[in-house]
């Protein structure tokens, strides 16, 4: 079974309000986008195809898959103007055999071997999965002047 993850990466975070893309924010000195990257590089996917923004090939190639020794990364290509027209992007990047594609939101850091390895054998078992995790009771509402903390 030959597998690509497909990591996203092409998003502005415009609801953030920073002027740095929330892929590129650092966590821990290091961007957000490379723990995606640095999960998967280290679990049983065969290949990575990212996907970024525009004019963002050369940074990301420079700064992150260089840097950080990234090799499972096969092609960097330029994301669409929304998210389905990035992912189509990717997939049609893939031109290689491949039997499963995953696809990733490259801005959220804290994906897992356990959760990727969980994934492999579910599509092994039933053709397809979508990875949850629990919503945590801890959000915040505000309405005009009104405030529950919701646990």
């Amino acid at each position: 079974m030959r597998t690509t993850a497909l990591v996203l990466a092409a998003g502005q975070g415009k609801r953030m309000g920073s002027s740095v893309h929330k892929q590129y924010l650092l966590l821990r000195d290091k961007p957000v986008l490379y723990y995606s990257l640095k999960a998967f590089e280290d679990s049983r996917i065969d290949d990575v195809v990212l996907v970024v923004g525009k004019d963002e090939q050369t940074f990301c190639r420079k700064e992150i898959l260089e840097k950080y020794g990234f090799r499972k990364v096969k092609a960097i290509v330029e994301g669409g103007r929304e998210r389905y027209h990035s992912v189509a992007k990717g997939i049609q990047a893939v031109c290689w055999a491949c039997d499963y594609i995953f696809i990733h939101d490259g801005a959220r850091p804290f994906v897992n071997q356990e959760m990727i390895d969980r994934a492999l054998g579910e599509v092994q078992r039933s053709r397809a999965c979508v990875v949850g995790m629990p919503v945590l009771l801890s959000h915040q509402f505000f309405f005009k002047g009104y405030h529950k903390n919701f646990r």
